[in-house]
């Protein structure tokens, strides 16, 4: 039979984790909070900016490829991970480097041969590249748990400035999009070469299926049985789109991050919930096989008192 104090000593321990975790789930939900905010806020603007990007590149048709910010072969890939720093964030992480792994698995060869590169954001991302055999080309972390525009300057400079080198000809991406406080969808975008069907594809990344914002899919709709805007650049559309272009690239790793954000403490608060309720859950039950068995040994030493006056009696 279990030990009381033992019992007692387990119930005291997970009514101290639970303790933990709630005060955890309260930080979680308050970042939570800011961060869908934020991404939900940036959606109208990298919808927008995206749009006139596609409208662009359908424009440049009667010009040619005047910026190799396009099309091109793509002899060598760059996957961008986006992950957390820390865990306790449930299948965050693990859904983003399941979607990689698969990736990975149907370019095996381009990996083997060198092909395939890696920056990461987050540092399980950076620790899964080098369980892999391989030191990511830069691992950013500590950004903040809400990130802020200027932050990830460095980062976009990386990507745009080696793709302009040729040290690598695309760049995909692997991050979370938030969808709502109990559902976030790992996406797979091509960052760049920069072209209409992955822009569309990324535009209806951002419009929620269902819920707030929700509408702007049948507005999307309407535009697209529109023509696409013309539009008259001066002083010439490589000028102009060798300004212009690399401000939305980093719109699109921007908003990429914001959806990461309240993904990861979305993630982490519905962790420390389900926490929590698995703890409350579990000291009910110890408290109750803690009294079951305090009452069996109670009844257990009255039986022997009882066996001991009744053979004390007989003797006399």
């Amino acid at each position: 039979m279990a030990s009381l104090n033992n019992i007692k000593k387990r119930i005291s321990g997970i009514k101290s984790i639970n303790q933990i975790t709630s005060a955890m789930e309260l930080v979680a939900a308050t970042k939570m909070r800011k961060a869908q905010e934020a991404a939900l806020a940036s959606r109208f603007y990298s919808f927008d900016a995206l749009e006139i990007l596609g409208n662009v590149i359908h424009s440049l048709a009667s010009f040619g490829d005047e910026t190799h910010l396009f099309e091109r072969e793509a002899k060598k890939t760059l996957v961008l991970i986006v992950t957390s720093d820390k865990g306790l964030v449930g299948s965050f992480n693990g859904s983003v480097l399941k979607k990689v792994d698969a990736f990975l698995k149907k370019h095996n060869d381009n990996l083997k041969e060198g092909k395939i590169v890696f920056v990461t954001i987050g540092q399980k991302g950076a620790d899964y590249v080098k369980k892999l055999g391989i030191t990511p080309l830069r691992s950013f972390t500590n950004y903040s748990d809400i990130v802020d525009f200027g932050e990830i300057g460095e980062l976009t400079e990386v990507l745009s400035k080696g793709y302009r080198k040729e040290n690598w000809d695309r760049i995909i991406s692997f991050s979370t999009n938030f969808t709502s406080a109990l559902s976030q969808e790992v996406v797979e975008r091509q960052i760049l070469p920069f072209s209409v069907t992955e822009i569309r594809r990324t535009i209806e990344d951002i419009i929620p299926k269902t819920g707030r914002y929700s509408e702007l899919r049948k507005e999307l709709a309407e535009r697209r049985a529109e023509q696409p805007l013309d539009y008259i650049m001066e002083p010439s559309p490589a000028e102009i789109l060798e300004d212009f272009l690399p401000h939305l690239l980093k719109i699109e790793i921007y908003h990429l991050m914001l959806e990461a954000n309240a993904s990861e403490h979305s993630s982490r608060r519905m962790t420390m919930k389900n926490a929590s309720d698995n703890a409350k859950e579990l000291t009910g039950e110890l408290t109750v096989f803690y009294n079951k068995t305090r009452q069996e040994m109670i009844t257990k030493e009255l039986g022997e008192i009882t066996g001991t006056v009744a053979a004390l009696t007989n003797h006399l």
